[in-house]
């Protein structure tokens, strides 16, 4: 079975929701338990290039310093969704790689998707929130998050975190 299309216009959001079963996040009240979900976002063009690496050490981005800032802060359990891994977890040290989500066939985004729901549960969750601003470039990982089978959360803006804890 094939994931839903998301249309490439401001019916999104509808579409996020009615077709992929995800719940948009457009308010603080909206966001569930922070220790009760992976906390993750996509992974980045621009990697530092090392042989292994904890997510810090290779996704780099304005969006992912803000991202790790939070998380790490607040002591949340994270990943950041990979073209390779599925998912890279914040404490596992894993190899450098350059593939693009445009490479990846539908075939690969169900196993990367299954990968993802496997680690979730070793981790012992069940509940994933993405972060990325542009759900238009989430695409590809809209995919792989609807293959994992996984409650998927889904925000754009990250500000919306900012009061959830002190």
């Amino acid at each position: 079975m094939a994931p839903p299309k998301l249309p490439a216009s401001k019916k999104w959001r509808e579409s996020l929701e009615k077709d992929f079963g995800f719940t948009y996040i457009s308010s603080r009240k909206e966001l569930p338990d922070p220790d009760s979900v992976i906390w993750t976002t996509s992974c980045s063009k621009t990697k530092k290039t090392q042989r292994l690496g904890r997510p810090r050490d290779f996704y780099n981005g304005r969006y992912h310093n803000r991202f790790y800032e939070y998380v790490e802060n607040n002591k949340l359990t994270y990943g950041i969704l990979s073209d390779k891994y599925g998912i890279h977890m914040f404490d596992e040290e894993l190899g450098y790689y350059d593939i693009h989500p445009q490479e990846l066939t539908l075939e690969k985004k169900e196993e990367l998707g299954k990968f993802i729901n496997r680690k979730a549960k070793r981790y012992g969750f069940d509940e994933i929130i993405f972060y990325y601003p542009s759900p238009l470039m989430s695409k590809p990982y809209f995919e792989i998050l609807w293959f994992s089978n996984l409650k998927v959360y889904y925000m754009t803006k990250f500000n919306l975190t900012r009061e959830i804890k002190p």
